[in-house]
């Protein structure tokens, strides 16, 4: 053996610290390679908005677009982060770039300046108004809803001229849940909301049965829901992904069979 060579036996302590590094190191190594393979999960934003997203216990959430989410991470391999909060403050979220993505989108003018939205929709509803019985026959066409404070979700989009209408006199909340307890305490008398989200609120809770109606003037629109990704963000990759398995699901009545776990069908 040389002069001045370090035979590291079993016993000696810089073998047994030096191994503990070269161990120490690997792991290291082998957690990025593993985190290089796993990207970071998309922070998706969203807000209760049964049947879609319904509050499971303790605040999980639960619905279709859950379900979606879950079928979406089978097929894709993606990860997806959601987080709760009022949908307006969802919407900001994708404006900054602070968030990656929404499901049950309306697609707006507005909105696509700072939404990518996937092509197809997943899902369609109707823009309903609704109403105690005892205004009911007053109401029988949109000019007469100039007459009424109108209950509305911050930030949702229904249908033109509504939206846009500078005449009438709307009230925006956070939820559809405080418009219908709203209406039945008559402090609304009226609010607008969308025929699968409120039916199924409806259908739900029978102390509103015959408290709340529909108004018979049907707005002529459909109010169709898709995947929309923040255009302040780089994720090509994951858009093509998911609309390749949208599309996937779509095509072989996923989506339709999934809704049909839930009483009632979708903002």
């Amino acid at each position: 053996m040389p002069r001045g060579a370090v035979l590291w036996s079993v016993s000696d302590p810089t073998a047994r610290a030096g191994r503990r590094l070269a161990g120490l190191l690997g792991a290291w190594m082998l957690a990025g390679l593993a985190s290089a393979q796993q990207p970071a999960p998309l922070k998706v934003m969203t807000d209760y908005w049964p049947p879609f997203r319904i509050a499971g216990d303790g605040g999980r959430l639960q619905g279709l677009d859950m379900d979606l989410l879950a079928e979406l991470e089978r097929r894709t391999g993606l990860r997806f982060d959601v987080r709760r909060a009022p949908w307006s403050r969802g919407l900001a979220a994708l404006e900054r770039g602070s968030a990656d993505l929404m499901t049950g989108l309306a697609r707006t003018p507005e909105r696509e300046r700072y939404i990518d939205y996937l092509e197809r929709p997943y899902f369609s509803c109707a823009p309903r108004f609704y109403i105690r019985p005892d205004v009911a026959p007053r109401v029988t066409g949109y000019g007469q809803l100039a007459g009424y404070d109108i209950g509305f979700v911050l930030g949702s989009a229904y249908f033109e001229p509504f939206d846009s209408d500078p005449a009438l006199r709307k009230v925006g909340v956070s939820g559809e849940g405080q418009l219908l307890e709203m209406l039945q305490r008559k402090r609304l008398q009226l609010v607008i909301g969308t025929d699968c989200q409120v039916d199924y609120e409806l259908l739900r809770n029978p102390k509103l049965a015959g408290r709340i109606v529909k108004l018979a003037y049907r707005p002529p629109a459909r109010t169709e829901l898709f995947v929309g990704f923040s255009r302040q963000r780089v994720l090509a990759p994951q858009r093509d992904a998911i609309a390749q398995a949208l599309g996937q699901m779509l095509d072989e009545g996923w989506v339709l069979k999934a809704a049909q776990r839930y009483s009632a069908g979708a903002q």
